[in-house]
Protein backbone atom coordinates (compact mmCIF):
# COMPACT_ATOMS: atom_id res chain seq x y z
CA UNK A 1 0.00 0.00 0.00
CA UNK A 2 2.74 2.11 1.02
CA UNK A 3 4.61 1.53 -2.21
CA UNK A 4 1.01 2.46 -4.17
CA UNK A 5 0.84 5.83 -2.43
CA UNK A 6 3.95 6.92 -3.59
CA UNK A 7 3.46 5.86 -6.92
CA UNK A 8 0.50 7.80 -6.77
CA UNK A 9 2.14 10.68 -5.36
CA UNK A 10 4.89 10.74 -7.72
CA UNK A 11 2.12 10.79 -10.57
CA UNK A 12 0.41 13.74 -8.92
CA UNK A 13 3.32 15.61 -7.98
CA UNK A 14 4.56 15.02 -12.42
CA UNK A 15 1.05 16.46 -13.38
CA UNK A 16 1.66 19.38 -10.97
CA UNK A 17 4.79 20.28 -12.65
CA UNK A 18 3.09 19.51 -16.16
CA UNK A 19 0.36 22.09 -15.34
CA UNK A 20 2.66 24.70 -14.25
CA UNK A 21 5.46 24.39 -17.05
CA UNK A 22 2.37 25.97 -19.22
CA UNK A 23 1.86 29.85 -19.37
CA UNK A 24 -1.01 30.99 -17.88
CA UNK A 25 -1.05 34.21 -19.76
CA UNK A 26 0.51 35.31 -23.01
CA UNK A 27 0.63 37.87 -25.28
CA UNK A 28 -2.13 39.32 -26.39
CA UNK A 29 -0.60 40.65 -29.75
CA UNK A 30 0.25 36.93 -30.06
CA UNK A 31 -2.94 35.47 -30.79
CA UNK A 32 -4.63 35.44 -34.14
CA UNK A 33 -8.10 33.94 -34.25
CA UNK A 34 -8.84 31.63 -37.45
CA UNK A 35 -12.25 29.79 -38.35
CA UNK A 36 -13.07 26.35 -37.23
CA UNK A 37 -12.46 25.03 -41.03
CA UNK A 38 -11.26 26.30 -43.92
CA UNK A 39 -13.61 25.78 -47.23
CA UNK A 40 -10.25 24.74 -49.37
CA UNK A 41 -10.85 23.82 -53.06
CA UNK A 42 -8.03 23.07 -55.19
CA UNK A 43 -7.60 25.29 -58.36
CA UNK A 44 -9.10 23.52 -61.81
CA UNK A 45 -7.18 23.01 -64.86
CA UNK A 46 -8.48 26.25 -66.43
CA UNK A 47 -7.27 28.79 -63.86
CA UNK A 48 -3.96 30.42 -65.25
CA UNK A 49 -1.19 29.36 -63.06
CA UNK A 50 -0.54 32.74 -62.49
CA UNK A 51 -3.66 33.22 -60.81
CA UNK A 52 -3.24 29.73 -59.07
CA UNK A 53 -0.32 30.47 -57.26
CA UNK A 54 -2.14 32.43 -55.11
CA UNK A 55 -4.31 29.85 -53.85
CA UNK A 56 -3.00 28.09 -49.93
CA UNK A 57 -2.37 29.76 -46.56
CA UNK A 58 0.56 32.46 -46.14
CA UNK A 59 1.22 34.09 -42.70
CA UNK A 60 3.24 37.91 -41.76
CA UNK A 61 3.23 41.25 -40.54
CA UNK A 62 2.23 44.54 -41.25
CA UNK A 63 3.09 47.66 -39.94
CA UNK A 64 6.23 45.89 -38.22
CA UNK A 65 4.48 43.40 -35.85
CA UNK A 66 1.43 43.11 -36.13
CA UNK A 67 0.37 39.73 -36.81
CA UNK A 68 -1.66 38.38 -39.33
CA UNK A 69 -2.88 35.39 -41.92
CA UNK A 70 -4.37 35.47 -45.02
CA UNK A 71 -5.89 31.94 -46.79
CA UNK A 72 -7.13 31.93 -50.18
CA UNK A 73 -9.47 28.81 -50.22
CA UNK A 74 -10.68 28.94 -54.01
CA UNK A 75 -9.97 30.81 -57.01
CA UNK A 76 -12.41 30.89 -60.66
CA UNK A 77 -11.11 30.60 -63.80
CA UNK A 78 -11.67 34.38 -64.10
CA UNK A 79 -10.44 35.50 -60.93
CA UNK A 80 -12.59 35.81 -58.96
CA UNK A 81 -11.49 34.63 -54.76
CA UNK A 82 -12.56 33.33 -51.34
CA UNK A 83 -10.30 34.23 -48.38
CA UNK A 84 -10.17 34.24 -45.30
CA UNK A 85 -8.36 37.03 -43.65
CA UNK A 86 -7.31 37.33 -39.90
CA UNK A 87 -5.17 39.58 -37.42
CA UNK A 88 -3.93 39.95 -33.83
CA UNK A 89 -4.81 42.74 -31.59
CA UNK A 90 -2.33 45.87 -31.73
CA UNK A 91 -1.91 48.55 -29.12
CA UNK A 92 0.03 50.15 -31.82
CA UNK A 93 -2.61 50.68 -33.81
CA UNK A 94 -5.43 50.54 -31.73
CA UNK A 95 -6.73 47.46 -33.64
CA UNK A 96 -8.93 44.03 -31.84
CA UNK A 97 -8.21 40.72 -33.22
CA UNK A 98 -10.40 39.48 -35.67
CA UNK A 99 -11.19 36.89 -38.58
CA UNK A 100 -13.66 37.24 -41.42
CA UNK A 101 -14.61 35.99 -45.18
CA UNK A 102 -14.36 37.89 -48.10
CA UNK A 103 -14.39 37.77 -51.94
CA UNK A 104 -11.70 38.78 -53.87
CA UNK A 105 -10.24 39.61 -57.40
CA UNK A 106 -7.17 38.46 -59.37
CA UNK A 107 -5.65 40.87 -62.31
CA UNK A 108 -2.69 41.49 -63.52
CA UNK A 109 -0.64 40.20 -61.08
CA UNK A 110 -2.46 41.33 -57.26
CA UNK A 111 -5.07 40.02 -55.32
CA UNK A 112 -7.45 42.68 -53.75
CA UNK A 113 -10.35 42.62 -51.87
CA UNK A 114 -12.26 45.53 -49.59
CA UNK A 115 -12.72 44.97 -45.62
CA UNK A 116 -14.50 47.25 -42.68
CA UNK A 117 -12.16 46.33 -39.85
CA UNK A 118 -13.44 47.74 -36.37
CA UNK A 119 -10.78 50.73 -36.60
CA UNK A 120 -11.04 51.99 -40.50
CA UNK A 121 -12.20 50.89 -43.91
CA UNK A 122 -9.62 49.26 -45.89
CA UNK A 123 -8.28 47.69 -49.47
CA UNK A 124 -5.82 45.21 -49.19
CA UNK A 125 -3.52 44.12 -52.11
CA UNK A 126 -1.01 41.21 -52.46
CA UNK A 127 1.30 41.11 -55.17
CA UNK A 128 4.50 38.42 -55.47
CA UNK A 129 7.51 39.27 -54.29
CA UNK A 130 9.43 35.93 -55.23
CA UNK A 131 8.06 32.73 -55.29
CA UNK A 132 6.69 32.51 -52.25
CA UNK A 133 6.47 35.44 -50.51
CA UNK A 134 3.68 38.31 -50.89
CA UNK A 135 4.03 42.28 -50.78
CA UNK A 136 1.09 43.77 -49.29
CA UNK A 137 -0.54 47.29 -49.28
CA UNK A 138 -3.37 48.31 -47.16
CA UNK A 139 -4.72 51.42 -47.56
CA UNK A 140 -7.17 53.23 -44.99
CA UNK A 141 -10.30 54.87 -45.63
CA UNK A 142 -9.91 58.64 -45.48
CA UNK A 143 -6.24 58.20 -45.08
CA UNK A 144 -3.47 56.09 -44.69
CA UNK A 145 -1.21 53.32 -46.56
CA UNK A 146 0.71 50.29 -44.49
CA UNK A 147 2.43 47.58 -45.90
CA UNK A 148 3.63 44.23 -44.84
CA UNK A 149 4.78 40.79 -45.90
CA UNK A 150 3.48 37.22 -45.56
CA UNK A 151 5.63 33.96 -46.70
CA UNK A 152 3.37 30.69 -47.52
CA UNK A 153 2.59 28.29 -44.65
CA UNK A 154 1.70 24.35 -44.09
CA UNK A 155 -2.13 24.95 -44.15
CA UNK A 156 -2.67 21.39 -42.23
CA UNK A 157 -0.57 23.00 -39.35
CA UNK A 158 -2.69 26.16 -39.35
CA UNK A 159 -5.85 24.59 -39.30
CA UNK A 160 -4.57 23.01 -36.18
CA UNK A 161 -4.06 26.52 -35.26
CA UNK A 162 -0.09 25.77 -34.60
CA UNK A 163 1.11 29.34 -35.26
CA UNK A 164 4.79 29.43 -34.77
CA UNK A 165 6.59 31.76 -31.98
CA UNK A 166 8.38 33.99 -34.31
CA UNK A 167 6.83 35.45 -37.84
CA UNK A 168 8.18 36.47 -40.53
CA UNK A 169 9.02 40.14 -40.56
CA UNK A 170 9.77 42.58 -43.48
CA UNK A 171 13.47 42.24 -44.95
CA UNK A 172 16.59 40.73 -43.26
CA UNK A 173 17.38 41.44 -39.71
CA UNK A 174 21.26 42.31 -39.68
CA UNK A 175 23.63 43.15 -36.96
CA UNK A 176 26.27 46.00 -37.67
CA UNK A 177 29.33 46.62 -35.59
CA UNK A 178 29.95 50.40 -33.95
CA UNK A 179 32.92 51.73 -34.91
CA UNK A 180 33.78 53.77 -32.12
CA UNK A 181 31.22 52.24 -29.31
CA UNK A 182 32.46 49.51 -27.19
CA UNK A 183 30.91 47.12 -24.63
CA UNK A 184 31.82 47.92 -20.78
CA UNK A 185 34.46 45.36 -20.83
CA UNK A 186 35.38 46.36 -23.85
CA UNK A 187 35.49 42.75 -25.27
CA UNK A 188 33.52 43.75 -28.76
CA UNK A 189 31.91 46.98 -30.09
CA UNK A 190 28.19 46.76 -29.21
CA UNK A 191 26.13 45.82 -32.34
CA UNK A 192 23.37 47.97 -33.96
CA UNK A 193 20.13 46.61 -35.64
CA UNK A 194 19.11 46.91 -38.65
CA UNK A 195 16.48 45.71 -41.26
CA UNK A 196 18.22 44.91 -45.11
CA UNK A 197 16.08 45.07 -48.33
CA UNK A 198 18.58 43.68 -50.86
CA UNK A 199 18.61 44.86 -54.51
CA UNK A 200 15.67 43.57 -56.69
CA UNK A 201 18.18 42.78 -59.59
CA UNK A 202 21.63 41.96 -59.45
CA UNK A 203 24.41 44.71 -58.48
CA UNK A 204 26.28 46.88 -57.76
CA UNK A 205 23.59 49.50 -57.24
CA UNK A 206 23.66 52.56 -54.60
CA UNK A 207 22.70 52.14 -51.10
CA UNK A 208 19.86 54.34 -49.60
CA UNK A 209 20.17 54.29 -45.51
CA UNK A 210 16.61 54.97 -43.74
CA UNK A 211 16.65 56.67 -40.35
CA UNK A 212 13.99 56.55 -37.56
CA UNK A 213 12.60 59.67 -35.74
CA UNK A 214 12.29 59.83 -31.64
CA UNK A 215 10.18 58.12 -29.50
CA UNK A 216 10.05 58.05 -25.44
CA UNK A 217 10.15 55.51 -22.85
CA UNK A 218 9.12 51.69 -23.76
CA UNK A 219 8.19 52.49 -27.26
CA UNK A 220 11.89 53.03 -28.19
CA UNK A 221 12.34 49.33 -28.12
CA UNK A 222 10.12 48.72 -31.11
CA UNK A 223 12.51 47.87 -34.06
CA UNK A 224 10.83 49.92 -37.12
CA UNK A 225 11.77 48.29 -40.81
CA UNK A 226 10.60 51.21 -42.97
CA UNK A 227 8.87 48.35 -45.37
CA UNK A 228 7.09 50.91 -47.70
CA UNK A 229 9.93 53.23 -48.03
CA UNK A 230 12.27 50.63 -48.44
CA UNK A 231 10.07 48.57 -50.71
CA UNK A 232 9.70 51.90 -53.07
CA UNK A 233 13.52 52.75 -52.92
CA UNK A 234 14.24 48.55 -53.41
CA UNK A 235 12.20 48.43 -57.08
CA UNK A 236 14.11 51.56 -57.88
CA UNK A 237 17.34 50.28 -58.02
CA UNK A 238 18.66 50.48 -54.45
CA UNK A 239 20.56 48.42 -51.56
CA UNK A 240 18.16 49.83 -48.19
CA UNK A 241 19.28 49.75 -44.86
CA UNK A 242 16.60 50.48 -42.33
CA UNK A 243 19.35 51.73 -39.02
CA UNK A 244 18.34 51.40 -35.01
CA UNK A 245 20.38 53.61 -33.81
CA UNK A 246 21.93 52.90 -30.10
CA UNK A 247 19.39 51.39 -27.19
CA UNK A 248 16.29 51.68 -29.91
CA UNK A 249 14.88 48.61 -30.74
CA UNK A 250 17.40 45.75 -30.26
CA UNK A 251 20.23 47.75 -31.02
CA UNK A 252 22.90 47.60 -28.00
CA UNK A 253 24.12 50.55 -25.76
CA UNK A 254 22.13 53.41 -24.28
CA UNK A 255 20.35 56.08 -26.45
CA UNK A 256 21.84 59.21 -25.29
CA UNK A 257 19.96 61.66 -27.68
CA UNK A 258 18.35 63.08 -25.38
CA UNK A 259 21.46 64.27 -23.41
CA UNK A 260 20.45 67.82 -24.32
CA UNK A 261 22.63 70.76 -23.07
CA UNK A 262 20.30 72.99 -20.35
CA UNK A 263 21.03 76.58 -18.69
CA UNK A 264 20.75 77.02 -14.62
CA UNK A 265 17.12 77.17 -15.42
CA UNK A 266 16.64 73.84 -17.00
CA UNK A 267 15.65 75.63 -20.86
CA UNK A 268 17.67 73.99 -23.03
CA UNK A 269 20.33 75.23 -25.11
CA UNK A 270 22.47 72.76 -26.97
CA UNK A 271 21.57 69.60 -28.89
CA UNK A 272 25.16 68.78 -29.52
CA UNK A 273 26.14 65.85 -27.54
CA UNK A 274 22.74 63.90 -28.66
CA UNK A 275 23.19 64.59 -32.32
CA UNK A 276 26.98 63.42 -32.59
CA UNK A 277 25.61 60.23 -30.70
CA UNK A 278 23.37 59.72 -33.57
CA UNK A 279 26.36 60.71 -36.33
CA UNK A 280 28.61 58.01 -34.90
CA UNK A 281 25.95 55.63 -35.59
CA UNK A 282 25.02 56.33 -39.14
CA UNK A 283 28.84 56.44 -39.61
CA UNK A 284 28.33 52.76 -38.70
CA UNK A 285 25.66 51.72 -40.79
CA UNK A 286 27.69 53.29 -43.55
CA UNK A 287 30.70 51.70 -43.11
CA UNK A 288 28.71 48.07 -42.98
CA UNK A 289 26.56 48.51 -46.13
CA UNK A 290 29.18 49.95 -48.31
CA UNK A 291 30.86 46.10 -47.69
CA UNK A 292 27.67 44.20 -48.74
CA UNK A 293 27.27 42.05 -51.80
CA UNK A 294 26.19 43.99 -54.91
CA UNK A 295 26.34 47.63 -53.12
CA UNK A 296 28.89 50.15 -55.21
CA UNK A 297 31.16 51.52 -53.14
CA UNK A 298 30.38 55.42 -53.16
CA UNK A 299 28.32 58.16 -52.23
CA UNK A 300 24.74 56.74 -50.55
CA UNK A 301 21.40 58.06 -50.58
CA UNK A 302 20.07 59.10 -46.78
CA UNK A 303 16.89 59.23 -45.98
CA UNK A 304 14.41 59.74 -42.53
CA UNK A 305 11.46 60.85 -40.72
CA UNK A 306 11.71 63.45 -38.16
CA UNK A 307 14.57 63.28 -36.10
CA UNK A 308 15.95 60.89 -38.87
CA UNK A 309 15.49 63.46 -41.89
CA UNK A 310 17.48 66.26 -39.63
CA UNK A 311 20.16 63.46 -39.27
CA UNK A 312 20.49 62.73 -42.66
CA UNK A 313 20.38 66.53 -43.21
CA UNK A 314 23.33 66.87 -40.89
CA UNK A 315 25.53 63.93 -42.02
CA UNK A 316 25.24 65.37 -45.75
CA UNK A 317 26.53 69.23 -44.05
CA UNK A 318 29.23 66.93 -42.39
CA UNK A 319 30.23 64.79 -45.29
CA UNK A 320 28.79 65.77 -47.86
CA UNK A 321 31.55 63.98 -50.22
CA UNK A 322 29.68 60.63 -48.76
CA UNK A 323 26.10 61.57 -49.63
CA UNK A 324 24.30 61.80 -53.13
CA UNK A 325 21.12 63.13 -52.04
CA UNK A 326 19.16 63.13 -49.15
CA UNK A 327 15.08 62.89 -48.20
CA UNK A 328 13.88 64.25 -45.25
CA UNK A 329 10.22 63.58 -44.00
CA UNK A 330 9.49 66.48 -41.47
CA UNK A 331 13.09 66.63 -40.54
CA UNK A 332 13.95 67.97 -36.78
CA UNK A 333 15.57 67.13 -33.86
CA UNK A 334 13.26 69.07 -31.15
CA UNK A 335 9.81 71.04 -31.84
CA UNK A 336 12.13 73.88 -30.29
CA UNK A 337 12.71 76.64 -32.92
CA UNK A 338 14.81 78.89 -30.88
CA UNK A 339 17.36 76.30 -30.17
CA UNK A 340 17.29 74.24 -33.61
CA UNK A 341 17.02 77.12 -36.41
CA UNK A 342 21.13 77.62 -35.83
CA UNK A 343 21.66 73.90 -35.86
CA UNK A 344 19.61 73.47 -39.55
CA UNK A 345 21.56 76.58 -40.53
CA UNK A 346 25.03 74.85 -39.58
CA UNK A 347 23.84 71.24 -40.96
CA UNK A 348 22.84 72.87 -44.88
CA UNK A 349 25.73 75.07 -44.72
CA UNK A 350 28.52 71.96 -45.77
CA UNK A 351 26.11 70.81 -48.53
CA UNK A 352 25.57 73.71 -49.76
CA UNK A 353 25.45 73.21 -54.07
CA UNK A 354 27.28 70.02 -53.16
CA UNK A 355 23.96 67.57 -52.10
CA UNK A 356 20.64 67.38 -53.92
CA UNK A 357 17.83 67.31 -50.93
CA UNK A 358 14.40 66.99 -50.74
CA UNK A 359 12.27 68.67 -47.80
CA UNK A 360 9.04 67.45 -47.06
CA UNK A 361 6.74 69.19 -44.64
CA UNK A 362 3.14 69.68 -43.72
CA UNK A 363 1.44 73.21 -42.91
CA UNK A 364 1.91 74.20 -39.53
CA UNK A 365 4.67 71.49 -38.63
CA UNK A 366 6.64 72.47 -35.58
CA UNK A 367 10.16 70.76 -36.40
Amino acid sequence: MRNFLTIIAMVFISSMHVAQAQPVTVDPESIVPLPDKFDMELPAPDVPPEIARFHGAWIGTWGDDNRHVLVVERIRPNGHANVVFAHADSAYYNMYREWFRSEATIADGVLTFHATFTVASVTLRFVFDGPDRLYETATYRPEGVRSGTLVRTDLARLAANDLPLEWPGPGERVSIPHLTVRTPDGARPITLEATLYRPAGSGPVPLAIVSHGADAGRNQLRTWSALTEAHWLRDRGFAVLVLMRRGRGKSEGINGEENFGRDHEGSLVDLSAGIAEAVEDLASAIAYGRKLPDVRPGPVLLAGQSRGGYLAIHYAGLKPSEVMGVVSFSGGWYPDAPVTTPDFAKAGRGATNKVPQLWLYADNDRL
